[in-house]
């Protein structure tokens, strides 16, 4: 495997990164106001769209640029190195729109792909439910057909993006018969829809940036089915895989560290022998966590399925990214209780907050002990758990 950028790579990194700055640099603070917020949110994806570097790896029938992944990789790359905000609809994009251009018809490709890219639609996934998060096979919300639409009653939770999104794809049991997998459709369905209540729930970190979604006698058009009826598992499955997958977050991990090493470095704390080893660990996990990112990549370029890797990746950049926050913490001592809002806080409480958001990325995609399983049954080939079916 060759490391470095190709030479056309190489041009089109220097260009984006020439963009990047400029584009940074005329770009204002997030206002406090949340409505405007998420539409200046809205209005950066544009920029970038316009410019050509969202949707790079998707065709261009549908908005995109028909790009090797190795660009998306370099996008995320110089986005995080420069420190530019997120796009805001990245749930569509990461997770739907590669599900979409699989699994959904012609029409649906058309109708959301463009909207998606152009964050003129936001997207919330709606999988997890009350007793079905990890054991998703359990999922109780329910749709049954009338005339030309479906119509759903049940409850949705840990809907990130929720409070804020347009569509939610979410999945329903249309068929009790059979396996738990069987019986599954997977449905667009417009959040605006009468009967879609959505309650924010607050987390540890003072945000909402999830919620629960109650739905009541939902109407969703039959034209919004994904995939065949009752199939819809062998698209969620593919749709889990395009979450878990890629190098996304190695480069902000590693900023993370060299800040790290600046805080133990501030609190005089780099000759402690036993800090040094810890710290030395976490840069050879990161390195391990790149280059097991670097063989997912060379799989999703040759068009082969990269296995149990992109568990492997996933289960691998959070447990670090949790490691990483315990050891600010430490560093910090007795100021590690002081947090935002309090002037005695050590950079102003950021690495506290850091700290609370790191356990979310132990769940969310996936928790680590559901990794674990899918790395001990296809990597390993273990007996399958009593929760796996």
């Amino acid at each position: 495997m060759d490391l470095a950028d190709a030479t056309e790579d190489r041009a089109f990194r220097a260009t984006l990164r020439a963009f990047l700055e400029r584009a940074l640099a005329e770009t204002r603070s997030l206002p406090s106001d949340p409505a405007a917020a998420v539409e200046q949110s809205r209005a950066w994806q544009r920029k970038l769209y316009d410019a050509g570097y969202v949707g790079l790896a998707w065709p261009r029938a549908y908005g995109g640029q028909e790009a090797s992944p190795v660009r998306q990789v370099i996008f995320g790359e110089e986005c995080a190195r420069l420190g530019a905000p997120p796009l805001i609809n990245t749930i569509g994009l990461n997770i739907l729109g590669p599900a979409l251009i699989a699994f959904g018809s012609e029409e649906q490709k058309r109708r959301f792909l463009p909207r998606i890219l152009r964050a003129d639609d936001l997207w919330c996934q709606g999988f997890s439910e009350p007793g079905a998060g990890s054991d998703l096979a359990s999922l109780r919300t329910a749709a049954v057909v009338d005339g030309d639409d479906f119509v759903v009653n049940g409850q949705k939770v840990w809907t990130s993006l929720g409070p804020i999104a347009d569509w939610c794809f979410l999945l329903v049991r249309t068929d009790r018969a059979g396996r738990a997998q069987q019986g599954i459709s997977y449905l667009l369905m417009d959040m605006r829809s009468p009967g879609v209540r959505v309650e924010p729930l607050r987390q540890i970190t003072r945000k909402s940036h999830f919620s629960e979604v109650f739905l009541d006698d939902v109407r969703v058009p039959r034209a919004n089915l994904v995939g065949e009826l009752h199939d819809g598992w062998r698209v969620a499955k593919a749709t889990l895989s395009f979450e878990r997958s890629g190098l996304a977050g190695v480069v902000e991990l590693e900023k993370r560290l060299e800040e790290l090493k600046s805080l133990a470095s501030q609190r005089r704390r780099l000759d402690d022998a036993g800090l040094r080893q810890r710290l030395a660990r976490l840069f050879v996990e990161k390195e391990a966590l790149k280059y097991t990112g670097y063989r997912v990549l060379t799989a999703q370029s040759r068009g082969v399925d990269p296995g149990p890797a992109a568990a492997i990746g996933k289960l691998a950049a959070s447990e670090l990214r949790r490691s990483i926050m315990d050891a600010a913490l430490d560093i910090q001592g007795p100021y590690a209780a002081i947090g935002r809002g309090n002037p005695q806080a050590l950079d102003r409480g950021r690495w506290q907050g850091l700290f609370l958001d790191a356990r979310a990325y132990t769940i969310g995609g996936g928790t680590s002990e559901v990794m674990r399983n899918v790395i001990a049954e296809r990597a390993l080939g273990l007996p399958k758990s009593i929760a796996g079916g």
